[in-house]
């Protein structure tokens, strides 16, 4: 004899037929023809398993199935576990179309969710004791649960207090608003601490809310973006961007003037105004050009004796990889040096003269004055 829930199902499941084929040889449409077919397999699946099981229904005299059946067991506990994996899953969809740390944390949630959900479930039937079952997850996970979630928790921190702080629109937004939240911080626990009787539930709403906000802030400024820090200019910046000019730039603002007297130098070039005029140490007279080694660095002092700003620039012609990228630097030069002032130039040649094109030449940004440079 059938149970009622089989009646339905089989019922079900013949009508799915029936129309199947009426509207296969009335319609010819073979959309709508697969679509009942799959209904009426669907449903006569369900139907056979519904009559295998007898509607999972427990016959009166058997008394075993009373204790065994799925209502005589105890409840599970709650759990957010099936919740945690619903927000990695949302989580992991979110970050395929924004970002890939988004991505990631999906995955973690997911991951941990699920680990977590699988050993609650095994520990809720190791006996008919909850006591014990509890007692024997704890054992189980809190070696590693408990250090992890620690160090998660940590990192989420300062991760957050990170991004709220590079967030702000400046040093000094930074410095305001961490200062009103220390207060802020202060005074609620300063009120916590006055109140003799404070329940567990309290101090947990509080901290609660209190890592809310700090994860929602850092999630929005680290989604918002950093603020804008603004590049300080040097001179090997000023290289690189072609811009060893005769004009004062950043780089050029509280340079030193002056160089200690110990530097090992290999020339001094000294800038009168016209001509650029080249001393080597320990050896009289002028020189037409001036001989540096290869491969080594060579400082040189530059003097500007003149009576305007002067730059010292040299063009190192560097050798370049298989997309014409540069490999060493394409240019040096000093900043801009005062009247009277003198600076040190750090040049280091990785080609010599005889590979290049053009010749090595120290000149003075804005004026025809040169000293020519063999490398051999």
């Amino acid at each position: 004899m059938f149970t009622t829930g089989s009646k339905l199902l089989i019922g079900s499941a013949a009508a799915a037929w029936v129309f199947a084929a009426i509207y296969g040889i009335a319609q010819e449409g073979t959309l709508g023809t697969i679509g009942l077919i799959s209904a009426a397999v669907g449903l006569s699946l369900l139907a056979g398993i519904n009559v295998f099981v007898r509607d999972s229904n427990v016959s009166a005299m058997d008394h075993d199935s009373f204790d065994a059946s799925a209502a005589a067991q105890a409840t599970a506990r709650p759990s957010l576990w099936p919740l945690l994996v619903a927000l990695g899953a949302t989580t992991l969809t979110l970050g395929l179309v924004t970002y890939r740390a988004i991505f990631v944390l999906g995955l973690i949630a997911i991951a941990a969710g699920a680990i977590e959900w699988l050993i609650q479930g095994w520990s809720e039937r190791a006996s008919a004791d909850r006591g014990y079952n509890a007692a024997a997850r704890d054992m189980l996970v809190d070696p590693l649960e408990l250090p992890v979630a620690g160090a998660i928790g940590a990192g989420v921190v300062v991760y957050a207090f990170s991004r709220v702080m590079l967030g702000l629109p400046s040093k000094t937004a930074t410095v305001v608003a961490f200062a009103v939240l220390a207060a802020i911080v202060l005074a609620v626990a300063a009120l916590i601490g006055l109140q003799r009787n404070i329940s567990k539930s309290t101090l947990t709403g509080a901290f609660s809310i209190a890592a809310i906000a700090l994860i929602a802030g850092g999630a929005f400024a680290g989604l918002n973006g950093e603020r804008k820090t603004h590049v300080h200019e040097t001179t090997g910046y000023l290289a690189e961007e072609n811009e060893c000019g005769t004009e004062e730039t950043e780089a050029d603002e509280n340079a030193s003037q002056t160089v200690a007297s110990k530097s090992n130098v290999a020339a001094e070039l000294t800038f009168d105004g016209d001509r650029l005029d080249v001393d080597v140490p320990g050896f009289d007279g002028d020189f037409a050009a001036l001989t540096l080694p290869r491969s080594n660095p060579n400082n040189v002092l530059f003097r500007n004796e003149s009576d305007h700003h002067a730059r010292l620039v040299i063009e190192l012609y560097p050798d370049t990889d298989d997309d014409g990228v540069p490999l060493s630097p394409e240019r040096v030069c000093t900043a801009l040096v005062e009247e009277g002032g003198v600076q040190l130039l750090t040049v280091e040649f990785d080609r010599p003269s005889f590979a290049i094109d053009e010749e090595y030449a120290f000149t003075v940004a804005g004026s025809e004055a040169a000293a020519e440079v063999v490398v051999p």
